[in-house]
């Protein structure tokens, strides 16, 4: 029984980061500040959601080339930041 239970502890462990939004997963290691504006920095500059994403794929910053072309994940995160 112990076993089991600590099984199903690691199990729940595990799971957890995997409900992550598309925020915390993919865009806040870099946009924290230092590395990248923050969500709060972001969120002063660019008013609304569709202006988020607009901005986001057509940066020319090389850092973003990978995402840029992930409409989904730039209109998940907009929602994630601006709660629309």
């Amino acid at each position: 029984m112990k076993r089991f239970l600590g099984a199903m502890a690691v199990v729940a462990l595990l799971a957890a980061p995997a409900s992550a939004g598309v925020w915390e997963s993919q865009c806040a290691s870099c946009h924290n500040g230092s590395l990248a504006p923050s969500a709060a920095q972001l969120k002063a500059k660019f008013k609304t959601p569709q202006a988020f994403v607009k901005a986001a794929q057509t940066t020319s910053n090389p850092m973003m080339a990978a995402v840029k072309g992930n409409v989904a994940a730039l209109k998940a995160a907009a929602k994630e930041l601006y709660g629309k």
